[in-house]
């Protein structure tokens, strides 16, 4: 198992800056990769989410961990993502029923609900203020009917209702959720490192795993550029910047992109135009994802793509004709004040071709918790339990995540195809809403 080198792409995608970092706090003072042990009970690959939430509780339980990251904290899409925690998969409850089966489908949203309560939690501790989080998402449709029926904590908002609070006219419905909530996502990774590295974990970063190669009784021998580790167990991580880690990996994931843009301080016309401060996502596939900033500003999501730029310049203009699109008003005040999209960033996230994640053995002492794009911030923190009960032996196997079947994702071909059938789904989408 050898790591190759990042895409120009990647290395661009995690350079380009983005709000987040120059609102962020100090990030935390990590391990010296001269200080480390030579020995681990488990290593694991890139402090995203996913890494870092499983640190934590293998640490807390006793084990002795140490996480490699080849940048910084929070460099991949779980320091770079719209800060949106909301209940559920990026897999819809039918698709889920397809894949999985319908026994499925009450104990994954059983899961998605642990996650989001867990995330809710810490964001409730003092070390994790700098999280800022603020209650409230509302979906939003463009087309289609309301839906028939509304969970816990869920109110349906007719278009006038909708009309009272935003200036645009384009949505249909909209349904408010109390669950939901936004937040500062790289100070929430920063917070949840300081937690791992307090509670005995080891945070190596700027450390790309160059080889991974199988003992037969030590595990698995680690090489970086600076040092040798070895580890019982290997834990892979990475997301939409991994990949070459692993062959599973390569043949089963695929690095989408997205896109965000954050606009100028405006809070006099966000009062006017966007009236509450909720995390705000319309219905479709490669929809819009918004939300108001605490200093005035409006973070911008939008699209999903296999292919494009992440250029900051060609983004802001992306994101200012999306912004146009859905608020014409809002664009029209933006220029006559002067005021622009000031970031401008795209990411990477990992999907699997079914929308759902892979937690699983996939070697001897090797596992796998990936594949999270599009709606990571709540379910990780669930995947990460179940895997750390495998490794801590309270559990066997990762028990509902093995009945998602790994399905290839065929390299590039899987992103060409995957590319079409998203602007497939633009269109149709466009034609519902009778935008074209």
């Amino acid at each position: 198992m050898k790591s190759g080198p990042k895409s120009a792409q990647a290395v661009n995608a995690v350079n380009v800056r983005t709000w987040y970092q120059d609102t962020g706090l100090t990030p935390p003072k990590t391990t010296a990769p001269e200080t480390c042990a030579e020995q681990y009970d488990v290593a694991i690959i890139g402090a995203g989410l996913a890494g870092l939430s499983l640190l934590l509780r293998l640490s807390k339980a006793g084990l002795s961990a140490v996480l490699l990251e080849r940048d910084c904290i929070g460099a991949g899409a779980s320091g770079r993502n719209g800060g949106f925690c909301t209940p559920g998969w990026a897999a819809d409850e039918a698709q889920i029923r397809r894949v999985m089966g319908p026994e499925a489908v009450a104990e994954m949203a059983d899961l998605a609900a642990y996650g989001l309560d867990w995330m809710q939690a810490r964001m409730q501790q003092p070390d994790y203020a700098g999280s800022h989080p603020v209650d409230g998402a509302l979906t939003v449709s463009l087309s289609g009917r309301p839906p028939l029926g509304l969970g816990a904590g869920e109110r349906l908002l007719s278009a006038d209702a909708l009309g009272e609070i935003l200036s645009t006219r384009r949505y249909r419905f909209g349904v408010f959720s109390s669950v939901g909530l936004h937040f500062h996502p790289l100070n929430f990774m920063r917070a949840l490192a300081r937690e791992a590295l307090a509670a005995g974990g080891a945070i190596l970063e700027h450390t790309a795993l160059l080889s991974a190669r199988p003992e037969a009784t030590r595990g698995w021998l680690l090489q970086t550029q600076t040092r040798q580790l070895r580890a019982r167990k290997l834990v892979l991580t990475t997301g939409g910047y991994g990949g070459a880690e692993n062959r599973f990996l390569q043949a089963h994931l695929l690095p989408i992109r997205t896109y965000i843009g954050v606009t100028a301080p405006m809070p006099e016309l966000l009062d006017r135009h966007i009236a509450r401060n909720w995390a705000i996502a319309d219905t479709r596939r490669a929809g819009n994802y918004y939300r108001r900033l605490a200093d005035g500003r409006l973070l911008w999501g939008m699209a999903i793509t296999a292919f494009g730029t992440h250029d900051p310049a060609t983004v802001k203009r992306m994101v200012a004709r999306d912004i146009a699109a859905i608020y014409p008003a809002l664009a029209g005040d933006m220029s006559e004040a002067e005021t622009g999209i000031d970031y401008g960033w795209g990411g990477h996230m990992a999907y699997a071709a079914h929308f759902l994640p892979y937690v699983r053995q996939i070697d001897a002492n090797c596992y796998a918790m990936t594949g999270f794009g599009g709606h990571g911030m709540n379910s990780i923190p669930a995947a990460a339990k179940v895997l750390s009960d495998v490794l801590t032996g309270a559990r066997e196997d990762t028990g509902i995540f093995m009945r998602i079947p790994p399905r290839r994702s065929f390299g590039l071909l899987g992103r060409g195809v995957a590319e079409l059938s998203y602007r497939l789904r633009q269109t149709q989408d466009a034609l519902a809403a009778r935008l074209l």
